[in-house]
């Protein structure tokens, strides 16, 4: 399930409701993309815990494959505009959460290492990896909670570690702070005052 952030205006007078603040409402939409692109890159805490930051080979949240950023996009309406993504994943990165993983657990990559495979093979899911895996030669084993493949002249090494649930952080992406209000306030301002004087021509 996706997410939005939406700025109005209130209340409009009879002069200006005949007026069309649809060009500063597509500007203000655009800026709160802008505005969501900038937070994830200066990155929103918290930290990453220490197997993503090993996974990622870094400690940048919201940060994987650009696929969120990328998604991010404006909406807008003659009063009103809108930074959103339709991401499933989105939602339980902007207002955190449990994510559970029912019989068969969650598989989660125990390494970098699993990470470059997976882009190796193509993989989205675990279960695709492992298949390609045993093209090339692979067998597997589990021991407790960690799922470890071995080559046939390599060591052994953790693929993927099982768990039952695991807990997201909140790291809300988007919202509107001070510096974004001050910049929404003075685009209206200056979108009410062209509107105003071309409806009094």
């Amino acid at each position: 399930m996706g997410v939005q952030i939406t700025k109005r205006i209130g209340e409009l007078s009879a002069r200006l409701k005949k007026a069309d603040l649809s060009p500063t409402m597509r500007k203000v939409s655009s800026y709160l993309v802008s505005s969501a692109v900038r937070k994830i890159n200066a990155g929103v805490p918290p930290e990453n815990a220490p197997l993503t930051q090993a996974v990622k080979q870094g400690n940048k949240t919201l940060r994987d494959n650009g696929q969120l950023m990328s998604s991010i996009a404006p909406q807008s309406g003659k009063t009103w505009a809108a930074a959103q993504t339709n991401l499933k994943y989105a939602r339980i990165q902007q207002e955190g959460g449990e994510i559970r993983g029912g019989k068969k657990g969650l598989w989660i990559p125990a390494s970098a290492k699993t990470r470059t495979l997976m882009r190796k093979h193509n993989a989205q899911k675990p279960g695709e990896l492992i298949q390609a895996m045993k093209g090339d030669g692979y067998s597997f084993f589990r021991t407790g909670k960690v799922f470890c493949a071995k080559s046939k002249r390599g060591k052994p090494f953790a693929l993927f570690i099982i768990k039952e649930s695991v807990k997201i952080h909140a790291r809300p992406f988007l919202h509107i702070d001070e510096k974004d209000e001050k910049h929404i306030q003075r685009e209206i301002r200056n979108g009410v005052r062209e509107a105003l004087k071309g409806g009094s021509e």
